[in-house]
């Protein structure tokens, strides 16, 4: 069934912009996600849609992590209606009932975000990181990453940034009963510039 994804975060503070040239000049890397946090004080997450979980767990170099294929999304950018797996990193936890294999939809919570990766627990300050991508039949594979791990496969197995986009393409905020959600930026320089708002529905 056709599907608009809505923000997996009810009060959203975007942190970070795709591919964003301050970003990468400040860390010495290409940032593939998007960054967001809670302007409400909740680190609560929830699934932006109709999903299948693909792969969840622990990941050296991502923290925890949740794999997500939402099937007949909207692309704003393309204006079409396309499968995208949306990657989840950095959680502080997974949400305790979900499983590989799950059927999802956005009233389930996936977990709640923190700063897990590189092998620690808390080795970023607390955020949510969202990748989009339309390359299903390799939902783990991620450029972000050099090497592999345990879930997300890095450059080193061939991953490349050929069919990601940034997740803001997919995404929309809810503004009708019982979500009202509401999106705001943090108005730096990692941001870009087309994300300082996100159409509604």
């Amino acid at each position: 069934m056709a599907q608009k994804l809505i923000l997996p975060i009810n009060k959203c503070k975007l942190t970070a912009s795709y591919k964003n040239a301050a970003y990468k000049t400040k860390y010495g890397y290409t940032h593939y996600g998007i960054d967001m946090v809670s302007t409400a004080g909740s680190t609560k997450i929830y699934a932006s849609g109709n999903g299948t979980i693909v792969n969840m767990g622990w990941d050296d170099n991502a923290g925890n992590v949740i794999v997500i294929r939402y099937d007949d999304a909207y692309d704003k950018a393309s204006g079409t209606y396309k499968d995208v797996v949306f990657r989840y990193y950095h959680l502080d936890s997974i949400h305790a009932n979900r499983y590989i294999g799950e059927t999802i939809n956005k009233d389930k919570v996936l977990g709640y975000y923190g700063g897990s990766g590189m092998g620690q627990q808390n080795y970023w300050s607390a955020h949510l990181h969202i990748e989009a991508d339309t390359d299903t039949a390799y939902p783990c594979y991620s450029p972000t990453f050099s090497g592999s791990t345990q879930i997300i496969k890095g450059a080193s197995a061939g991953a490349n940034d050929s069919t990601m986009s940034s997740a803001l393409n997919w995404l929309y905020v809810k503004n009708t009963s019982p979500d009202y959600q509401t999106y705001t930026t943090a108005g730096d320089a990692y941001i870009n510039s087309g994300d300082t708002s996100l159409a509604t529905y």
